[in-house]
């Protein structure tokens, strides 16, 4: 006869059988509908409280330290804007803006001849090729603070979302385990500082990829495999349209290892034969096929918009050679459990230990090299007591291996190049580890689960070594080099001890210990990058933007921005036609005006800001850096007497072609905005 359960261990007992029952797995193996759909529902309310509240992680309050009356910035709720985040706050958010100011056109008018806004900037228009844009859907419909949280969150929680799904598909009985370590995704670094949906929809697309696969090959019904298939399609479509090759192309080499490994894997299993497994993918094939045909609509009703792209002498079609990373790069590569020191430096200068800048120096905590050994090991460990292949494993370790190789090891670059992997660049390929790192946990887990077999004490503390090892050599390298940006790193003790436990809680079979680890090391070293902020620091509502917009609508004419960036905002942000702003192309009918001859076409042919400084004669090219077009300008040259009605500038204009009409004085700035005029 049993004895009963004292009273706390009783509660413990049922409260586990009844989450067991609560996770219980369809017959197929898959996760059931409530652990399969709990957690994105939060993650949906939390993303519907956000949008309406209009609050988002822009850096545009940037703009404060220019117009600010003083004190804090209202709309700042926590945090700091990142200056660096230029990309987004000075570049994709100044354009968005301006197309709201336009009305959504699909050909923006600020440059002379227009730019195409429908390819590489992101942009929402009233174009068929939006509705594959869903972060841009917000725009059309809702006002810009609301539209600008969609376009923040819903890349970022659609990789939380994707990562949940593919984590429970594959450990169906973890839902626990499987949010905490979808929340630890979202904080990895590289995703914070390069915070854009070019960065996150590869990311989301290949962690939904990963998970269809697995749901065609097991579920024998066809609406659901055709579901999977056609949201993957879906995403596939928005991703590629980002036209973004270096971060496609890890999320891509990730996808297709792990689609062969997963097909061999339950075609053996299941014993389905090749017809057999292959109707089962036959969805996800007929969706890929069906997103190639959507993109090969999409360029070719654009592809003079493409051809000018790839024509373009920076980036045009760059290629990256193998074995890129040396010693100093291997810091960086390395270098996750340091980025915490990466927020904490806000001028940006400590972080050139681990890379140029902070956007560049962001990197991944590598669980992926972290996890190898015993990934191998049980790889063979299974062929070895059953003459199994664990092709999920062997695909997950290949990969990783690969991309090791790809960074490297020098040589094999026509390889690489056949193999289209030359696309991205070292700094962007740590991408692939983010799913990398979370596929090894997961088939580490799902193997351990089996409970037929234990990690030998060897291969668990030699795990353990590694990691603690390449935390170790990163902390030598920047007690020595550059112990100022070590200091920054306020935790990186505590972050180092959480990413080893973590390491050694997954391979003694403690995966929510462990995820939880993981997730509390993720928040040091990601957290806090962006901030929240309410709304859009929109410049059409600064006295100057105003001022501009009152004499453009009396007599529309052609502008000019001289001085720094914030000119060059008003102006693209006001909608009016300007030969400010950043080019994904060079527009035609503009750079005919500038350089009719093409004599400097070397330095304007590119993806660049092109800015203005006070010159004399006729406009002369540079590139101080190769993303940065500087012209000069002249109030009496030819040029500006043909071409140029207005200019908007943060110095005095001394010129006897150029009449005053309003300087506008807020905050800590001054503009003038001057007529040209012919000096007579």
């Amino acid at each position: 006869m049993r004895t009963p359960l004292p009273g706390a261990r009783k509660l413990y007992v049922d409260a586990h059988i009844r989450f067991e029952k609560w996770v219980e797995p369809t017959e197929f193996g898959l996760p059931n509908a409530r652990v399969l759909w709990v957690f994105p529902g939060v993650i949906a309310l939390l993303f519907v409280v956000l949008v309406a509240l209009g609050v988002s992680g822009s850096s545009t309050g940037v703009y404060w330290s220019v117009f600010g009356s003083g004190g804090a910035d209202p709309d700042l709720l926590n945090g700091v804007p990142r200056p660096i985040r230029s990309d987004e706050w000075l570049v994709q958010s100044s354009w968005v803006v301006s197309q709201v100011q336009q009305g959504f056109p699909a050909l923006n008018q600020t440059f002379p001849g227009g730019m195409d806004a429908t390819v590489q900037n992101d942009l929402p228009a009233w174009d068929w090729s939006t509705l594959f844009r869903p972060h841009l859907l917000g725009f059309l419909a809702l006002p810009l603070d609301q539209g600008m949280a969609i376009r923040w969150w819903l890349p970022g929680f659609s990789v939380v979302v994707g990562a949940y799904l593919f984590i429970v598909t594959m450990l169906p009985k973890r839902p626990l385990t499987a949010a905490l370590l979808a929340i630890a995704v979202y904080y990895t670094p590289i995703f914070q500082w390069w915070y854009m949906p070019t960065t996150l929809w590869p990311a989301a697309l290949a962690f939904i990829a990963m998970a269809a696969t697995v749901w065609c090959l097991r579920s024998p019904r066809l609406g659901v495999r055709i579901a999977w298939a056609a949201v993957t399609g879906y995403l596939a479509v928005t991703t590629a349209m980002s036209i973004y090759a270096p971060f496609i192309v890890p999320a891509a080499l990730v996808v297709l290892f792990f689609f062969v490994g997963a097909w061999i894997a339950e075609a053996k299993r299941q014993s389905l034969g090749f017809r057999g497994s292959f109707r089962r993918v036959l969805p996800l094939i007929l969706a890929a096929v069906g997103a190639g045909v959507v993109l090969v609509v999409w360029i070719l009703t654009r592809w003079s918009t493409i051809r000018a792209l790839f024509a373009t002498v920076y980036p045009g079609q760059r290629l990256e050679p193998t074995g890129t990373v040396d010693a100093k790069r291997l810091i960086g590569l390395l270098g996750g459990p340091f980025n915490e020191l990466l927020a904490g430096d806000t001028s940006g200068a400590q972080g050139i230990t681990l890379g140029p800048n902070q956007s560049e120096a962001s990197s991944v905590v590598l669980y992926a090299l972290f996890f190898l050994i015993p990934l191998c090991w049980l790889i063979a460990a299974d062929w070895r007591s059953k003459r199994h292949v664990n092709w999920i494993a062997v695909s997950i370790a290949g990969c990783t291996v690969f991309v090791f190789a790809f960074l490297l090891i020098p040589g094999w670059d026509p390889i690489a190049h056949l193999l289209l992997v030359d696309r991205t660049t070292e700094a962007r390929m740590r991408l692939a580890f983010v799913m990398l790192g979370i596929a090894s946990i997961v088939v580490i887990v799902k193997r351990l689960d089996r409970r037929d077999i234990a990690l030998p004490g060897g291969v668990v503390w030699s795990s353990v070594a590694v990691t603690a090892s390449s935390i170790a050599l990163v902390a030598a390298v920047l007690t020595v080099r550059n112990p100022a940006a070590l200091a920054l790193a306020t935790n990186w003790r505590i972050t180092a001890v959480l990413i080893v436990l973590g390491v050694f809680f997954i391979l003694k079979r403690w995966a929510f210990a462990g995820a939880a680890a993981i997730l509390i090391a993720a928040l040091f070293v990601g957290s806090g990058i962006s901030p929240l902020y309410r709304g859009v620091f929109d410049l059409n509502d600064t006295e100057v933007g105003q001022a501009v917009r009152a004499v453009d609508e009396k007599d529309p004419g052609t502008w000019v921005g001289i001085g720094a960036f914030v000119p060059t905002a008003v102006l693209v942000e006001s909608g009016v036609r300007a030969l400010n702003g950043v080019q994904t192309y060079p527009p035609t009918e503009m750079w005919s005006m500038i350089d009719p001859d093409k004599r400097s076409e070397n330095e304007w042919n590119r993806l660049a800001n092109v800015n203005w400084e006070l010159g004399a004669g006729e406009p002369v090219v540079t590139n101080p850096v190769r993303d940065q077009i500087r012209v000069s300008f002249d109030a009496c040259s030819d040029f500006a007497q043909k071409n140029v009605s207005y200019v908007l500038s943060e110095t005095p204009i001394d010129s006897e072609c150029v009449t005053a009409v309003e300087t506008v004085s807020e905050g800590s700035s001054s503009f003038t905005i001057y007529r040209v005029t012919n000096g007579g």
